[in-house]
């Protein structure tokens, strides 16, 4: 005589197997009673599913061919040595509002090469680092530096690195973003970049309108 133990799962096995049954049973049994109510609800899903993917893909080529117009931009500073890039940053600066633009890169300023007047009146420190195969993964450093430098030494209201390269990898973005926000540095990489080239408008948040300054009573 088998052990109770094995007794009891195989009671168990059939017990399920005529659950299972039941079910199975029951529910034909109402598809067959309600075959109207099955084909629209099933219809209907079957739209919503091929709605979804035909809507994605579109999304999706919508944006990769939007990527694709705001590559277009970059395609020269790709291709630039570190002082052609940095030259061709003051450039964009000066193009877009920002005033006093004075270079200041020299061995002792930690990578540091401009200092500037943004278009809401604030002073800010601007770094331009040309993608040199290193800056995604190397990133945190170049903000770091640019952080300490422009608030320590330069008394600057905030700071700014412009880069062509892509600080927002997946490894890497949430450590770069984080990073940035504590020491008040601007992150301008390549998909930023590309957009206030294409759109002649520099970060948002260096184009707010200043406070206005409290009146004085005599």
């Amino acid at each position: 005589m088998p052990p109770p133990s094995i007794m009891v799962k195989v009671g168990a096995a059939i017990v399920g197997l005529i659950l299972i049954f039941t079910v199975v049973k029951t529910v034909a049994h109402w598809m067959a009673q309600n075959w109207a109510t099955v084909a629209i609800v099933g219809g209907s899903l079957a739209v919503l599913v091929v709605g979804g993917i035909l809507i994605y893909r579109n999304r999706t080529s919508f944006q990769r061919t939007e990527d694709q117009e705001l590559e277009r931009h970059l395609a020269e500073a790709d291709t630039m040595s570190i002082p052609e890039f940095e030259t061709w940053v003051a450039r964009l600066l000066l193009r877009d509002g920002f005033r006093k633009v004075r270079f200041v890169g020299r061995a002792a300023d930690f990578g540091s090469n401009f200092v500037a007047t943004a278009p809401d009146s604030r002073r800010v420190m601007i770094r331009a680092k040309p993608d040199d195969g290193t800056m995604s993964r190397r990133g945190a450093r170049h903000i770091q530096a640019l952080g300490a430098d422009a608030h320590a030494r330069w008394k600057a209201d905030t700071a700014m690195l412009v880069t062509n390269a892509d600080l927002h990898r997946l490894k890497t973005a949430a450590r770069h973003d984080a990073l940035a926000d504590q020491l008040g540095v601007i992150l301008v990489d390549r998909m930023e970049l590309a957009t206030w080239v294409a759109d002649r408008k520099p970060p948002a948040e260096l184009c707010a309108a200043p406070s206005p300054s409290p009146a004085v009573r005599g």
